[in-house]
C-alpha cells in the first residue's frame, strides 16, 4: 500500500485537468450555498460563516493546485505573493497559497528515482551516492533531494515530476484561447505574439539542461559578488529532467517578514540589485521572482536558486525600455511617445499618449523621484489595478495599448519584484539605484559601494547602457 504522505501521479490530460478545476468550482458552489443557508438561519454569525467558507475553499484550492503541479500550480505560486487589491478575503487565499512557494505536496520518491535512472541509464546510488528520499523542497514542476556526488560534494538534485511535461502542455492548450479572449479586454494586444511568449518561456522551464546553462551563465556573471550567491551547477550531472547544483543551507525568504525594518530594507535592496542589475548591466533577467526561489544565508548573502525562466533582451529593446523610464522621470511626454512607439506599445491604432501618460507614470512610481520611497501594499495594488482591474480608470485607458511579447515577461518580473518589496515594506532611493545601472552614477548606499568595487574588479569593461554608443 503506498505511503499516504506522497501524492498520486499528476493528472496529465487536458480533460482530466479541466475536470479537476471544474470539480473545485462545483465543491465551492455547494459550500457557498450551505454558507448562505446557515447565515440566513443565524444572521448574527453570518460573518463567521463567510470567513470559514473562504478558509476551507482556500485550503481546498491549495490541495488541488499542489496535486496538479505544472502551470496550474505556477499560477498559484504567483498569486501567493502578488499584491492585488479590492477583494475583502484575498489575504486568506494568499496566505494559504504561500505554502506552494517551497513546501508543496511532494511526490513519491520512487518516482524521482525512476526519473534519475531513466535519464542516466544507471542506478541512483551510482550517480548520486547518499541520495535522500525525503525531498527538501517541492515546487511546480519538480522536487529537490539532497545527495552526494561520487567525488563527495554535497548537492541538491532537482528532479522533474513524471508526467509534468504532458501536464504543462495540456495547461498551455488554453493559452491561445485565453489570449484571444483577452483581445476583447485589450483590443490592441497581439494574441499570437503573447501566446508564443508565454508558451516559449513556460516550455523552456521543462528543459533542465537549458536551466543549467542559464544558471552557469548567472554564476559567472555574479562570480564573487559581495551579497548575491548563484549556486554552482554540475553540468555532467544534469539531464533534461534532472539538474544538480551545490547544496546550500539557509532560511526561507518568508522568515524575513519578521525582521527589523532596517534589515528588510537592505534585503529589498539586494533583491532589486539582482533582478534589475542583471537586466540593465547584462541584458538578461530571471522572470520568476517568487519567494521560494531564494535562500537567506547566515552571512547575510542571498542565494538565488532557480533559472528556469530566464529572458535575454536585445540592446535596442533595453535602450527603448530605459528611454521610457527616463521620460517618466523627467515628465517628458514627447520623449515618452517616441520610446513607447519604439517598443510597439504605441502605434497608429492605440490611443494618443495624452490619454495614458499619467497612468504610465503611475506604473513607475518607485523611480519617479530622487528620494527614499516606501514600496508597500497600497502602492503595488494601485500599480496592479492599472493593468489588471477593469474597474480602474487607468485600466480603461491602458488596455488599448499594444503589448509586445517581451513586455509580458518584463512585466511579470517587475510586478513580482514590486510585490515582494511590498511584503517587506522596503524603503530605498530606487531611482538612485537605477541611475547606478543606467548611467554609472556613484552609489548612495553601503551595498551599492560594495557592488561598485565588485563591478570594477569583475566587469571592468562595463559601459552603462545610457552611455553606450
Amino acid at each position: 500500500m503506498p505511503d499516504e504522505k506522497w501524492k498520486d501521479p499528476i493528472p496529465t490530460g487536458w480533460l482530466q485537468r479541466g475536470a479537476k478545476l471544474a470539480g473545485q468550482t462545483a465543491k465551492s458552489a455547494a459550500r457557498f450555498t450551505g454558507t448562505r443557508v446557515k447565515s440566513f438561519a443565524d444572521p448574527s454569525r453570518a460573518g463567521e460563516f463567510v470567513d470559514i467558507f473562504h478558509q476551507q475553499t482556500a485550503k481546498q484550492l491549495v490541495d488541488m493546485l499542489g496535486e496538479m503541479k505544472g502551470a496550474a500550480m505556477k499560477l498559484g505560486q504567483l498569486a501567493s505573493f502578488y499584491e492585488f487589491g479590492g477583494l475583502e478575503h484575498l489575504g486568506t487565499y494568499r496566505d494559504a497559497l504561500t505554502m506552494l512557494q517551497n513546501s508543496a505536496p511532494p511526490m513519491d520518491p520512487a518516482a524521482s528515482r525512476r526519473v534519475i535512472e531513466e535519464e542516466f541509464q544507471a542506478p541512483v546510488e551510482e550517480v548520486f551516492p547518499g541520495f535522500v528520499d525525503e525531498p527538501v523542497a517541492a515546487a511546480s514542476i519538480g522536487q529537490v533531494h539532497r545527495a552526494n556526488l561520487p567525488s563527495g560534494e554535497e548537492v541538491a538534485v532537482k528532479v522533474q515530476y513524471p508526467g509534468v511535461d504532458a501536464a504543462v502542455r495540456a495547461d498551455l492548450k488554453n493559452v491561445t484561447a485565453m489570449t484571444k479572449l483577452a483581445v476583447a479586454i485589450a483590443p490592441n494586444l497581439d494574441p499570437k505574439e503573447v501566446a508564443n511568449e508565454v508558451k516559449d518561456r513556460v516550455l523552456e522551464e521543462l528543459d533542465y539542461r537549458r536551466e543549467a546553462k542559464n544558471q552557469a551563465m548567472f554564476a559567472e556573471l555574479f562570480r564573487d559578488h559581495p551579497f548575491i550567491v548563484v549556486p554552482k551547477v554540475y553540468p555532467e550531472q544534469c539531464r533534461t529532467r534532472v539538474i544538480t547544483q551545490e547544496f546550500l543551507r539557509g532560511r526561507p525568504f518568508v522568515s524575513a517578514y519578521d525582521w527589523p525594518q532596517a534589515e528588510k530594507d537592505q534585503l529589498g535592496e539586494k533583491l532589486y540589485r539582482f533582478f534589475y542589475g542583471s537586466l540593465n548591466r547584462f541584458r538578461v533577467f530571471s522572470a520568476d521572482p517568487h519567494p521560494g526561489n531564494y535562500l537567506l544565508l547566515d552571512d547575510g548573502k542571498v542565494a538565488f536558486l532557480d533559472y528556469g525562466l530566464v529572458r535575454a533582451v536585445e540592446a535596442d529593446v533595453l535602450r527603448m525600455f530605459l528611454e521610457v523610464g527616463q521620460s517618466v522621470i523627467e515628465d517628458d511626454i514627447v520623449r515618452g511617445r517616441e520610446a513607447l512607439m519604439g517598443l510597439g506599445i504605441l502605434n497608429q491604432r492605440t490611443p494618443q499618449i495624452d490619454a495614458v501618460w499619467e497612468h504610465i507614470r503611475m506604473l513607475n512610481r518607485p523611480i519617479l523621484e530622487n528620494r527614499p520611497f516606501k514600496v508597500d501594499a497600497p502602492v503595488v495594488q494601485e500599480m496592479g489595478a492599472a493593468s489588471l482591474d477593469p474597474r480602474s480608470d487607468a485600466f480603461q485607458a491602458l488596455r488599448k495599448l499594444g503589448v509586445p511579447g517581451v513586455i509580458v515577461t518584463l512585466n511579470r518580473m517587475g510586478f513580482g519584484v514590486a510585490s515582494i518589496l511590498a511584503r517587506l515594506e522596503a524603503t530605498q532611493n530606487w531611482q538612485a539605484i537605477g541611475r547606478e545601472f543606467w548611467e554609472g552614477k556613484a552609489s548612495q548606499t553601503q551595498l551599492g559601494k560594495e557592488e561598485e568595487e565588485w563591478m570594477a574588479a569583475i566587469h571592468p569593461g562595463f559601459v552603462p547602457p545610457l552611455l553606450a554608443g
